[in-house]
């Protein structure tokens, strides 16, 4: 009799215990969950943090946090927690216990395989007694989000078209003094260098004359990018790892650009992700380290797919009419089409220079190659 009412007792508290268990397990937990920075990199590791907080009197025996982050996004193996991984997307479980009145924080190393715009939308709470008799469920929304951008492909500067890197248009103003302009000859001043004399005039008056540059206007480079990775392409694109080297060599002649003190846009027939309409990206020249990133982010952000066909894009970019820039083009294929619309761009007194995504091109550049002749086609006017 007394081992019948034991029984009934035991199993009386575990029915209690797991009731209280399944009320109240959830009940002040505070949970929250961030990445440690706002961008980097593709190829750099950032931190996850993952703070959970118990502020109750009841303790938690077991806590399962549950959540589906992108496939790109790849853990370093710790204790108490698992991933199971998929093409695109992955499922990732953590484990905590808490005791009463505690915090916990933990820090997740991350590797950013791929360029993109990674948010953290939701996770599942799910706590249960100390048996595991019963269990509640609940599920936060989350706001953290993380930009990766592209990796800066190392460009041949000299590939370039060749007025980025000098100006040509004579100003009245100074702006900058360009060597490749001789206005004349001066005075030898302090600060001069030997590489300045010019030793006919000094010897004709005889006294140390250098040269005089005259000044001229920066120049200004825009980027094209063709999303389409074969010519005739129908709508989806099948080459994705082609289009994405295209957007580091795109991000390498920006930040090349930009480290030379002048300006770059940038403009591609692909939507930029979160916006309503789809509409191609486009972001006129600017100079600067703040212009950089604003280029990098629309990069991280591109969506791989078609607005419009790209002879279009070029063809309303040189009806705009814009002249005294530099325009590089960047495609796996070239055609009449497109070769029309670079005439017309330098028509009205553009350089063109095309680098195209061949396969051979794609070998050259990841085996670190710099030759022009097997990395790159290059078409200057």
């Amino acid at each position: 009799m007394i081992l019948f009412w034991f029984i009934v007792a035991a199993v009386g508290i575990l029915y209690l215990q797991g009731q209280v268990f399944q009320r109240f397990v959830l009940r002040h937990i505070k949970y929250e969950r961030r990445f440690k920075a706002k961008a980097c990199y593709s190829g750099e590791q950032v931190e996850l943090i993952e703070e959970i907080a118990n502020a109750k009197w009841l303790p938690v025996p077991w806590l399962r946090v549950e959540s589906q982050l992108p496939a790109h996004l790849h853990f370093q193996q710790l204790d108490n927690f698992s991933v199971s991984s998929g093409q695109l997307y992955q499922n990732h479980k953590s484990f905590f216990s808490l005791s009463p009145y505690t915090k916990i924080t933990r820090t997740h190393r991350i590797t950013c395989a791929k360029r993109g715009w990674y948010k953290l939308h939701t996770v599942t709470l799910t706590g249960g007694d100390l048996l595991g008799l019963s269990h509640a469920s609940e599920q936060i929304a989350l706001l953290g989000e993380l930009l990766v951008y592209p990796k800066p492909a190392l460009v041949p500067i000299h590939e370039l078209p060749y007025h980025s890197w000098q100006g040509d248009q004579p100003v009245r103003r100074w702006i900058v003094s360009d060597p490749f302009i001789l206005a004349g000859v001066r005075s030898y001043q302090a600060g001069d260098t030997f590489k300045q004399i010019n030793w006919k005039a000094t010897a004709k008056t005889g006294t140390l004359q250098v040269h005089q540059y005259d000044f001229t206007a920066d120049r200004r480079l825009m980027i094209y990018l063709n999303v389409d990775d074969a010519e005739g392409m129908w709508r989806n694109v099948n080459e994705i790892t082609i289009i994405e080297r295209g957007i580091e060599w795109a991000a390498g002649a920006a930040e090349a650009v930009i480290q030379q003190g002048m300006e770059v846009g940038f403009a591609t027939n692909m939507p930029i992700a979160g916006n309503s309409i789809k509409e191609s990206a486009h972001i006129e020249p600017r100079a600067g380290h703040e212009h950089l990133i604003g280029i990098f982010e629309i990069m991280a952000k591109l969506e791989i797919e078609r607005t419009e066909l790209f002879h279009l894009m070029l063809e309303r970019e040189a009806l705009s009419g814009y002249s005294e820039r530099d325009v590089l083009i960047i495609t796996s294929y070239w055609n009449d089409a497109l070769e029309l619309q670079a005439e017309q761009l330098r028509y009205n007194g553009n350089a063109v220079a095309v680098w195209l995504l061949t396969d051979k091109a794609l070998a050259a550049d990841h085996d670190g190659q710099a030759s022009s002749e097997d990395s790159r086609d290059e078409v200057i006017a």
